[in-house]
């Protein structure tokens, strides 16, 4: 039988070339030989290669199926923003559709007001970044003037997108930014909390490629909503903000603060996180952290080229009603420590879990060189969920109960390094210098994990020091005269390392009733042969316990990273030149 071809026509009826009228008119439009179309193949396309029962069949399925890819090409349109001005582009915007194409042209503008994208869209600026170079052609250039007392508190761009299926897999963006540099600005010299780039929504295919990070006073990302993706080849010029991202998914599976992703397990190696690959992230000035997470976070980071950043960082269940990052990839990252005053660590984990491999840290050696655990829970009385002191329900604690209880015989005094407290009780308590015991003032809910119980028998009594946070005010341990405590032992806190799916937070009960989940370190080196592992810091957080919260080993369990690149990234539309072969 004879082959059979069909390709488009190369003269089309002039209403399917033609834009749509009024701001769209003089653009050109997504022809299926298009490879910028963010549209890839559409299940209708499968049609045209399904057997038939005759020749009069199959030509029929591919007329039907020609006139619906030639359908779904017309609906996209490109249109040209006048100028990089805020008015053209939201004026651009307006006038597209979902599915559109709009189009940014060099130059430079200020923006005073955050530009808030509502549709499923494609803006696409002309700055490009070089990761094997570590340089960006800046050609698209947006000052960040947005007002700091805006609400949201200053995007730049605001996305609030409600698109796609989350349980399918994506294979296009359904919504992309592409090809700006976002430039700090002298006239905004204060800080934002949300992010360059704030995205919201329900959304499983957001792609942001090819942007230029640069100098900003915020952060360059901020998840919020239930979103999956891309960040791929930006660079990020960190000088004066300390965050290349804060990722959360706050209404995952429909719930609110995170809960959702708390109620799934971590789908190692999926699509169920928002990815950021191939970046390239520069501290100018000494920084701490270049990642943070809560709200039930999951996040990505491979593939990318890091300097001078303590990056792997999260938040746990702690202060407010939010839930802790729920789960983190780190892996084949190339992370470089220059001088001394650069962060001596991989990073922390303050809740959630972390497969975190084959990666290279190179320069000078890290001061610490693990990824410390901590529950923060256990020495600052956050609401609501409170202190984790051995007696709180939503923990699980010591089934001995209270150890001792008194009143103290003097006032604290705070400790040489401004983190801990120290005061006598009447007795001989030295039995609880060790074992990870908490002390609680019970006047005022605030304690902390006691670091030592050293007794003085000549004058019965014990002097007690435990920890507390300077970075919390409220939470610094203070005990006057005849102040009451008690001492108990927590032995694992709500949403820690080595914790994972439970159920939605309603009423306290034990640990939320999450499973056992652990975290996983292997093949993570310096250039001086040592390797960088997961540990539970120092001093040892008597909460996690390695070979059950975590393990420096490859997981036991099949696990394969998701696919690289990521398909977002490698997008096409499907060709013109469609063929039916027997």
């Amino acid at each position: 039988m004879k082959r059979l071809c069909f390709a488009l026509p190369s003269r089309c009826p002039r209403r399917l070339r033609e834009p749509r009228s009024g701001a769209a008119s003089g653009t050109g439009r997504h022809w299926l030989s298009d490879p910028d179309s963010p549209f890839g193949p559409r299940l209708n396309y499968a049609t045209l290669f399904q057997p038939c029962r005759s020749v009069a069949g199959r030509f029929g399925a591919l007329f039907a199926g020609l006139l619906l890819a030639v359908s779904g090409a017309v609906q996209a349109a490109k249109i040209n923003a006048r100028s990089p001005s805020f008015f053209d582009v939201t004026e651009a915007i307006t006038s597209a559709a979902k599915g559109d194409t709009v189009i940014v042209p060099a130059g430079t503008a200020s923006w005073t007001q955050t530009l808030v994208i509502n549709k499923p869209i494609s803006l696409v600026g002309q700055t490009t970044v070089n990761y094997t170079n570590e340089t960006a052609n800046d050609q698209t250039i947006i000052f960040d003037d947005v007002s700091r007392s805006s609400t949201p508190s200053a995007p730049i761009i605001h996305v609030i997108v409600t698109a796609g299926d989350m349980n399918v897999e994506p294979r296009v963006p359904l919504l992309l930014i592409k090809g700006f540099t976002f430039r700090g600005s002298p006239n905004t010299p204060t800080g934002a909390a949300n992010g360059a780039i704030m995205l919201a929504g329900t959304c499983p295919a957001v792609r942001l490629s090819n942007c230029h990070f640069d100098s900003l006073y915020q952060s360059s990302i901020y998840t919020f909503g239930w979103i999956y993706g891309v960040m791929d080849n930006c660079l990020h010029t960190i000088t004066r903000f300390l965050l290349t991202g804060t990722m959360g998914m706050a209404t995952y599976n429909g719930q609110k603060y995170g809960d959702g992703s708390w109620t799934e397990d971590a789908h190692w190696g999926s699509y169920k996180f928002f990815f950021t690959e191939n970046n390239v992230v520069h501290a100018k000035s000494p920084a701490q952290y270049g990642m943070d997470a809560k709200r039930g976070a999951r996040y990505v980071v491979r593939y990318s080229k890091i300097y001078d950043l303590s990056f792997v960082q999260t938040h746990g269940t702690e202060e407010g009603r939010d839930r802790g990052c729920r789960a983190i990839e780190f892996y084949n990252n190339i992370c470089n420590r220059s001088s001394t005053t650069a962060p001596g660590s991989p990073g922390g984990l303050r809740s959630g879990n972390l497969l975190f491999h084959d990666n290279k840290y190179t320069g000078m050696a890290l001061g610490t060189p693990w990824v410390s655990l901590s529950a923060f829970r256990t020495f600052v009385n956050f609401q609501p969920w409170k202190l984790a002191s051995g007696d709180n329900a939503w923990d699980r604690n010591d089934p001995h109960g209270l150890y001792a209880s008194g009143t103290a015989l003097t006032a604290s005094i705070v400790g040489e390094t401004k983190d801990s407290t120290s005061f006598y009780v009447a007795g001989n308590l030295s039995a609880y210098n060790t074992g990870g015991y908490s002390i609680q003032n019970t006047g005022t809910g605030l304690g902390g994990i006691i670091r030592s119980a050293v007794s003085n028998s000549t004058a019965n009594r014990t002097l007690m020091t435990c920890d507390y946070s300077i970075a919390w005010a409220a939470s610094k341990v203070t005990f006057n005269i005849g102040d009451p405590f008690q001492i108990c032992r927590v032995l694992r806190v709500l949403d820690q390392t080595g914790l994972g799916k439970g159920t939605v937070c309603s009423t306290p009960k034990s640990l939320n009733g999450a499973v056992n989940e652990a975290s996983y370190a292997w093949n993570n080196t310096q250039a001086n042969g040592t390797k960088v592992i997961i540990h539970s810091g120092a001093p040892a957080n008597p909460t996690f316990v390695e070979g059950r919260d975590y393990f420096n080993s490859p997981p036991p369990f099949a696990y394969q990273p998701y696919t690289y690149p990521h398909p977002l990234v490698n997008a096409i539309a499907p060709t013109s030149d469609l063929q039916v072969v027997p």
